[in-house]
């Protein structure tokens, strides 16, 4: 690309603001930051329920504080997933049509995948 196109470029092919993209990135590394340690609290809980049986674990994420955690892993996981494949997409498909369809699809799907686990925790809790 040589300078003079790019100084032919008209004002709309820019974006609007150089800090468009920081919000994003901002809740990017949040849910990075927020995923760290639930992740962490996750893998030890596992570590403690490992070899106790089903009765334990049920009992475990009967449990209104670690029912909590458990839901807070699945609402942020479901957050970051779909930031991660909008990132992927806005990136990657040029066509501003399908781009926008690709990311309804990636929204729906999150909400879908979250939906479902909270849903099935909700189940396992009421149990």
């Amino acid at each position: 690309m040589s300078d003079s196109y790019l100084n032919e470029r008209s004002a709309k092919d820019w974006k609007k603001s150089h800090k468009h993209g920081a919000g994003e990135w901002l809740a990017e590394r949040g849910t990075s930051l927020i995923l760290l340690p639930l992740t962490l609290w996750a893998v030890w809980s596992g570590y403690q329920l490992a070899g106790q049986g089903v009765d334990a674990a049920l009992a475990f994420a009967k449990t209104p504080l670690n029912a909590g955690l458990i839901a807070a892993i699945f609402v942020v996981s479901g957050w970051h997933m779909f930031m991660g494949l909008k990132v992927i997409v806005d990136d990657y498909i040029g066509k501003d049509g399908t781009r926008g369809f690709l990311n309804l699809l990636n929204l729906l799907f999150c909400l879908a995948v979250t939906g479902a686990a909270l849903y099935a925790l909700f189940l396992l809790v009421r149990s």
